[in-house]
């Protein structure tokens, strides 16, 4: 019987998580931040993280700005499709693809609320950018 995944089972997955897919750090700087091991990060990336972000995160690296917009098309249309086939399922009495048509949809959310935060966070990051740069032009503050 396999054991349970450390970074799965960790307080701090979400974090994890989210640091694996926007590739802000190392693997190795993940690991040792979190406490968990490079190959237990590389068995939870590579069996655990949802494929469907994993795609989101290629389709994103490969594409420039315009990519965001495409990226949010495509995860609406995997979640439409996974609705229908769950729908499809359960008025066949198939309780296991519905199952997995519900784990489907789940994971797509999730991707989608993932892309929303990184999204926010970098009009965020935009604005205090903004921010700073008309402050220091006023005098008000320098560097």
């Amino acid at each position: 019987m396999a054991g349970k995944c450390r970074v799965c089972d960790h307080g701090e997955r979400a974090a994890i998580d989210k640091a694996i897919v926007t590739r802000s750090a190392s693997l190795r700087t993940i690991a040792d931040r979190y406490g968990v091991s490079k190959t237990a990060l590389i068995r939870h990336r590579d069996s655990h993280i949802p494929k469907l972000v994993q795609a989101a995160e290629s389709a994103r690296a490969m594409q420039a700005a315009s990519s965001g917009a495409a990226l949010i098309d495509e995860l609406d249309r995997l979640l439409k499709k996974a609705l229908a086939i769950l729908e499809a399922a359960e008025k066949a009495g198939e309780l296991k693809v519905a199952l997995q048509a519900i784990r489907e949809a789940r994971e797509t959310i999730k991707a989608c609320a993932e892309l929303a935060m990184a999204a926010e966070l970098e009009a965020r990051v935009e604005a205090l950018e903004a921010q700073i740069v008309e402050a220091q032009r006023g005098g008000v503050w320098s560097v």
